[in-house]
């Protein structure tokens, strides 16, 4: 009833009544049983200087001390820097909320500053007297005066012995505490062990306490009050058995408290339990509340010592590495278990505690609170530290460190609460804690208590909880403790994995500091909190991991970023305005509306106006990193182009003939294929090259997303690798259109070259954007670039005038300049060409020269020549220095008129000259004399290989005639020449290599053009031509018909000394004498066949080959080397030579070219015949004509038909072959041979009447018909190898035999008949 009574009174009107002024956030359950000390700074505030004083004195935070009966004690310090005196006045309800010790450190200069240092330290005496046991104070002097000089040591006496502070400076007579002098620079070696006796002292006199309290008879006991219960009780019988139960219970709770501080955990226990139940009899709540929880704090001093480790590892150490990413900052206990894990050694070592012995495992069989009946066993270090903690709510196995001098064995007691009771306790505790308004601080701390402690049991969902009481609680404070509480349950939360919740209170606290109506808020703390709070919203200072994580709730983070902006600006840091601003565009902008981009972009353009962002890291005061944010999508890149060196300047490698690898199709040795192998490795491996010191080029496609114009500034590429020149370039991006940007530089150094990206100075940000932080897009991490050492560049120009079109033939692109011309066929002409080595440093040492162009390679010698070894002489090229060239042109074309296809493979074998030629039953001829030849239609093909079947004179009708062509404008040349009939344009590029300096020791070189366009026109044009047997044996007639094919009239000069003129458009005919083809060189020509037939042809053919080809080719060759025709067109000074070159000849015309195989002897009346010799006789006279043949070729002749006839030439085109009224032949007149042997003679002797006198003419002739049949195959596919010579000889002796030939004694012979 008194106790309801009770309540009532502490929950009504008790405004004045005394409570703690704020929690003890740091507070844990171990704080319990230790004792409190304040450590304070007194005098000016130095803590750098004394910064080592406080951490030697708080590393006494464990001393051991044997008590009166000689058993260890493990003593614990807790150090505070702050503490309310009105937590004193709680000492009654919970001793370790007493302060028992004070410890100043101060620094001073002169006896004035230290009695002020004394003054202090007596002041806060004064103020915490009534419960402190023990105080000391820490005096840091100056220090001594430096050493003398050797002279002045000397001089000197013998130095003192060096003085002690204290002798120097005294401590004011009312300074009654016991005080350590140390100079600045002093070690303070003995600190450590003047603070454990200082420790100890605490102890004795907490000692004497307790061992009085506990000697204090049960009815002689007072009532324990805590601060607000001091009215409850006034006109209250305390005799009754109630009461008395309640002082008896208060003080055992109040023994179990100074026990549990002594060291005396078991003991603690015991006396907790005791009073608990004595306490819940009696309906304290208050006080039942305290047992519960001194219950909960002693086993867990028990259980979980550790805790006692990570609070000092936490005090200790320092801050966070700057630049941790907070995703990343997952609670390694979460990781693992650290309820059962077992410190190490070392640690234990270094903090005093001996926990070496083996752990202990209690096995739970009760769940009475008030009886606890265990099992306890031992077990190894290690398999306790593998036993974790595998549930929260039915946690069985419990190991701990034993403390020493407790526990026989490491046994626990049986009485200690398990691990899910601690947490029951605890929440009982709490409930009990709640019926009080005064107990809402205490209520408070005990919800934080739990809090670590399931932490420590990894019980996130007991965590939760108890937390969340926290935020019920009526706890009148001031909005800095509010912040305070919201800081506290945010750690807690972040220790169990809750980033979210923790985010959330951290952002509360932030918007605590600065709320409205705050007369100073605090912009600083709350920009810190909200920094903190990232981890929560899944973001992270480094915006690339953002985006890579892309977690989180959007919506969320763009507010508190917005937050955070508005926080930085109120503190007047521009720089971190702008940096957040960027970062938020750069992490959220797929995120916000397009209304919303734009908003933002203004906002970042207003803020970068007051300063300016960079891409660097920012370093706020704390240390903490702000890293670099970039727009890497504003403007937003569509397409990255890596561009090559226009084609002229492309480097190229200089061509080195390949190493014979044998005769071997396949080797292991892979020749030039390392650069192959390269490339398949490194995927952004660019294919090209680029050249030190030229200027580079990279194209960038850009959008910009933004509704309005976007000025985009200081464009530049971003490079790694070898030192870059990067050229900046300005753009204006129109909103939504693609925009291509040229971006140049220079590489200053050979090597790899690291294409990154690019950066931007866009909304007064400047970005890198790099192209391994664009998402979304097919782009590398980077493209790689290999620069080669520096090549000269030259300059090139020609005499000629320039097209106005360039070149359309392949390669193009490396034409620099272009030159045109107009030449005639046969013309000749020159073309001046001047290179300038451009290059400042570099000279020009390598120049390879070639041509290219659309003829083909024969015709292209013919056409173009330049004189290579004049060119290698004036190299090198200095810098700046020039060099030319001439380049050679001549107008090469087919003068001959090509034969058509059936007039070449016409069956003329028995077209001959002379009289024998004509039909038999013809009596004349129509077409005139034979050296008058008429023209036929023209064909516009001729032959296509000079390989194919023998070539043939045309005829028409049977009658003798030219090869006559007329002109046609479509006739087409071969693939090797080109038609004289019709203009012709010839395209060719005059290609030059060029290379210097280190670039040619690497291999490299460029490629440039010049351009021609050659224009041909038609001047002269055979027509027709025919081969005539000459005057004289050893020459022919060659008859061509000439078409002048130009505008103009032309000056023919066909020989020496004859010239003729020849009208435009009109044609002439001229015969030209020509020296027949040796003997020697047929011989040599049909040798060459048959050895390329047999190399070419052997045991692969089973027909025999014709030598026809090789024959007709000699004689055309002959020809063209013999006969040049010059000519001049009248009135200029163009001229030209025609040549013969490719004219075809028949079989018959071969026979006239080429010298006779036969060697005629004639005589006549026994005269020999002399060419041009006239004979005279007489009519009737028998008149004896003998013919000696002998066969000068180098293979038999066979089938040969040796035959003489008689005709009158009248001299008008006419021959008469019908004499048998007028000549008579005594004898035959055609003779057969059916073989003539080499050098082998055959002679035949006849008689010749003539009836009538007149002037007659003989043609004696001998022809070699080629049998009906062919022989059979002389070499067939099994031809023996070893008949090769025979085979050889019955190859080139079946050549007569095959062929028809018509062997004339030239010129005819002349007989003169005269009268008797």
């Amino acid at each position: 009833m008194r106790a309801a009574v009770g309540l009532m009174l502490s929950h009504g009107g008790a405004g004045l009544e005394p409570a703690m002024s704020r929690p003890d956030y740091e507070q844990s359950a171990l704080h319990h049983g230790c004792l409190l000390v304040l450590l304070r700074g007194v005098g000016p505030s130095r803590a750098r200087i004394l910064q080592r004083a406080f951490e030697k004195v708080r590393r006494v935070s464990h001393i051991r001390v044997n008590d009166s009966s000689g058993n260890p004690r493990s003593i614990w310090i807790r150090f505070v820097h702050d503490h309310p005196v009105e937590h004193n006045d709680w000492g009654d309800f919970q001793t370790h909320r007493r302060l028992l010790g004070l410890i100043t450190i101060g620094k001073f200069d002169n006896q004035t500053e230290l009695n002020e240092l004394c003054r202090q330290h007596e002041s806060l005496k004064v103020r915490y007297g009534s419960t402190l046991y023990e105080s000391r104070a820490i005096f840091f002097g100056p220090d001594e005066p430096p050493l003398k000089t050797i002279g002045e040591a000397q001089e000197s006496a013998p130095a003192p012995v060096a003085r002690r502070l204290q002798d120097d400076f005294t401590t004011p007579s009312n300074f009654k505490s016991q005080a350590f002098f140390y100079r600045e620079q002093d070690s303070c070696a003995d600190l450590e062990s003047r603070i454990s006796d200082f420790a100890s002292a605490l102890f004795w006199v907490l000692e004497s306490r307790r061992l009085e309290r506990s000697r204090e008879k049960a009815d002689k006991v007072s009532l324990l009050l805590a601060p607000f219960e001091k009215r409850d009780f006034v006109g209250l019988d305390m005799e009754s058995r109630n009461n008395r139960k309640r002082c008896v219970g208060r003080v055992m709770k109040n023994l179990a408290d100074l026990s549990l501080q002594a060291g005396l955990v078991e003991e603690a226990l015991s006396l907790y339990h005791n009073a608990n139940e004595t306490l819940r009899s009696v309906g304290d709540s208050l006080w039942v509340g305290a047992t519960e929880e001194g219950l909960c704090a002693a086993s867990a001093i028990l259980l979980y010592p550790q805790m006692r480790e990570i609070e000092t590892l936490h005090r200790n150490s320092s801050l966070q590495e700057a630049g941790t990413s907070p995703l990343k900052s997952t609670p390694e206990k979460w990781r693992a278990s650290d309820a059962t894990k077992k410190i190490s050694s070392n640690e234990a070592t270094a903090n005093n505690v001996d926990s070496g012995a083996a752990a202990a495992r209690l096995t739970s069989n009760s769940s009475s609170c008030s009886s606890v009946s265990s099992l306890v066993t031992t077990a190894t270090n290690s398999s306790a530290s593998d036993t974790p903690t595998t549930s929260s709510s039915s946690t069985s196995t419990l190991s701990a460190a034993p403390i020493p001098g407790h526990h026989r064995n490491g046994e626990l007691p049986g009485n200690i609460l398990k691990a899910e009771e601690i947490t029951s306790y605890y929440r009982k505790a709490i409930i009990n804690y709640s019926k009080y308004r005064h107990a809402a601080t205490v209520e408070t701390e005990a919800a934080l208590k739990a809090s670590r402690i399931c932490i420590e049991q990894n019980r996130p969902l007991d965590v939760a909880m108890f937390l969340q009481s926290i935020m019920y609680i009526n706890l009148s404070m001031t909005e800095a403790e509010r912040v305070k509480r919201f800081e506290i349950i945010t750690e807690l939360y972040q220790q169990i994995g809750y980033q979210r919740k923790a985010a959330f209170f951290q952002r509360l606290a932030a918007l605590k500091h600065v709320q409205q109506g705050s007369q100073a808020p605090d912009w600083n703390q709350s920009y810190r909190l909200m920094l903190g709070s990232f981890t929560g919203y899944l973001l992270c200072l480094d915006p690339l991991e953002v985006l890579e994580n892309a977690a989180g709730w959007p919506s969320l983070q763009i507010d508190l970023v917005q937050s955070l902006i508005t926080a930085a600006r109120r503190l007047g840091h521009s720089a971190l305005a702008t940096r957040h601003m960027t970062f938020l565009l750069q992490t959220q902008w797929d995120n916000m509306s397009l209304t919303e981009q734009s908003e933002m972009a203004v906002q970042l353009k207003n803020l970068s106006a007051q300063c300016e962002g960079s891409p660097v890291p920012l370093v706020l005061e704390n240390g903490t990193v702000i890293p670099p944010a970039n727009l890497t999508d504003l403007p937003y890149c569509l397409d990255l182009q890596v561009k090559d060196l226009p084609a002229h300047l492309r480097p190229q490698r200089i061509k080195v003939a390949k190493a014979d690898s044998g005769p071997f199709l396949f080797t292991p040795i892979h020749f030039n294929s390392m650069d192959r192998r390269d490339k398949k490795k490194d995927k952004n491996k660019i294919a090209f090259l680029w050249v030190q010191n030229d200027l580079s080029e990279v194209t960038v496609r850009l959008r910009n997303p933004l509704p309005f114009e976007l000025p985009v500034t200081d464009m530049r590429l971003l490079t790694n690798g070898v030192v870059f020149e990067s050229l900046p370039q300005s753009i204006v991006l129109q909103p939504h259109v693609p925009t291509y940007v040229s971006l140049h530089g220079t590489p200053i150094e050979t090597g790899q070259l690291d294409l990154q990206g690019y950066s931007t100075h866009t909304l007064g940000v400047k970005s890198n954007c790099r192209l391994k932080h664009m998402r979304g897009r097919n782009f590398p991490p980077n493209y790689l670039v290999d620069v080669i050492p520096a090549l000269p560049r030259i300059a090139v120009k020609s005499s000629l005038p320039q097209t106005a079109t360039f070149s359309n033939m392949n390669s193009a692109d490396i034409v620099v300049t272009s030159a045109s011309l107009t030449l005639y066929n046969g013309e000749s002409s020159s073309c001046t060409i001047t290179i300038t080595n451009e290059s400042e440093t570099l000279p020009l040492e390598h120049l390879e020269v070639n041509i290219n162009s659309n003829v083909e390679q024969e015709l292209q010698k013919k056409i173009f020549r330049i004189d290579e070894e004049a060119l290698k002489a004036k190299l090198p090229v200095p810098p700046q220095g020039s060099i030319d060239f001439e380049l050679h042109i001549y107008a090469e074309a087919d003068f001959v008129c090509p034969l058509p296809p059936a007039s070449v493979h016409s069956n003329a074998a028995t077209g001959d000259y002379g009289a024998t030629s004509l039909p038999h039953h013809s009596t004349m001829s129509a077409s005139g004399h034979a050296s008058l030849p008429s023209r036929v239609s023209s064909p516009q093909h001729r032959r296509n290989e000079p390989q194919n079947s023998s070539f043939r004179s045309t005829f028409s009708g049977g009658q003798h005639s030219l090869a006559a062509l007329s002109l046609q404008p479509g006739g087409a040349a071969g693939p090797s020449s080109l038609s004289s009939q019709c203009s012709q344009h010839i395209e060719a590029q005059v290609r030059m290599k060029y290379s210097g300096g280190e670039a040619l020791t690497a291999g490299y070189c460029r490629q440039c053009a010049v351009s021609f366009n050659l224009e041909l026109l038609p001047s002269a044009q055979i027509t027709s031509w025919d081969v005539l047997p000459a005057e004289i044996a050893s020459q022919f007639y060659l008859v061509l018909d000439i078409s002048n094919l130009t505008a103009q009239e032309m000056s023919l000069n066909y020989t020496d000394t004859k010239n003729i003129l020849i009208e435009a458009k009109e044609s002439c005919r001229v015969p030209i004498p020509v020296d027949r083809c040796s003997l020697e060189q047929v011989v040599a020509a049909r040798a060459a066949e048959v050895a390329e037939n047999l190399e070419k042809e052997l045991c692969f053919r089973t027909q025999l080959l014709s030598f026809n080809d090789a024959l007709s080719k000699l004689c055309s060759t002959h020809i063209a080397e013999k006969v040049k025709i010059h000519w001049l067109l009248t009135g200029t000074d163009i001229k030209g030579i025609a040549s013969l070159r490719g004219i075809v000849l028949s079989q018959s015309m071969v026979d006239l070219t080429a010298v006779s195989p036969l060697q005629w002897a004639i005589s006549f009346q026994d005269t020999p015949v002399q060419p041009h010799s006239e004979i005279v006789c007489t009519v009737g006279q028998r008149s004896l004509l003998s013919i000696q043949l002998t066969n000068q070729s180098l293979q038999p002749l066979r089938n040969l038909v040796l035959s003489i006839k008689f005709y009158q030439d009248y001299l008008n085109g006419m021959e008469n072959y019908n004499l048998e009224t007028r000549v008579a032949i005594s004898g035959p007149n055609r003779i057969a041979i059916p073989l003539l042997e080499k050098q082998e003679q055959k002679q035949h002797t006849c008689s010749v009447i003539f009836f009538t006198p007149g002037r007659f003419k003989a043609s004696v002739e001998c022809c070699s018909n080629p049998p009906k049949e062919q022989p059979a195959s002389v070499l067939t596919r099994s031809c023996p190898a070893g008949s090769l010579e025979e085979n050889a000889s019955l190859f080139t002796s079946s050549y007569d035999e095959q062929q028809a030939h018509v062997w004339k004694f030239i010129p005819p012979i002349e007989v003169t008949v005269v009268e008797q």
